[in-house]
């Protein structure tokens, strides 16, 4: 009997990290703006467990009947468990992105309230110095 590809294991492992963070990181830039949705939240939970769900059923499909589906592709051959490894990469690779976006639109804004500064003078106010005396 085949040995379980720990290759695989890490990445799809990785891939749920990704996910995760990928929701953590919409979750609070979304609080942060001020538009967090529940149902948005929930939806998004449930889509990747659905997905990891997937993806842990192709593989182990794959992992029973390893050259049950067999591709030529350029010259080389494609199983199931190559292709399952290829799209479980991809995933892997789009997630990644996403979450390297994310934070590093999360480390070059500032937060916000953070501007202790006003932007603008109220109505009537100069930048002059009213403690000094005034000359005659």
């Amino acid at each position: 009997m085949n040995v379980l590809d720990m290759t695989i294991i890490r990445l799809a492992a990785g891939l749920v990290l990704l996910i995760a963070a990928n929701i953590a990181l919409g979750s609070i830039n979304a609080i942060i703006d001020g538009e967090w949705d529940q149902t948005k939240f929930r939806n998004g939970c449930i889509k990747s467990a659905v997905v990891a769900a997937a993806l842990v059923a192709v593989y182990f499909a794959g992992y029973l009947n390893p050259d049950l589906m067999v591709v030529e592709v350029d010259g080389q051959t494609v199983n199931l468990m190559t292709a399952v490894s290829l799209a479980m990469l991809a995933a892997f690779t789009a997630y990644a992105v996403d979450v390297l976006k994310k934070l590093k639109d999360m480390l070059s804004t500032a937060t916000p309230g953070a501007d202790a500064a006003p932007t603008a003078l109220p109505s009537g106010e100069g930048k002059e110095d009213h403690t000094a005396p005034e000359e005659e």
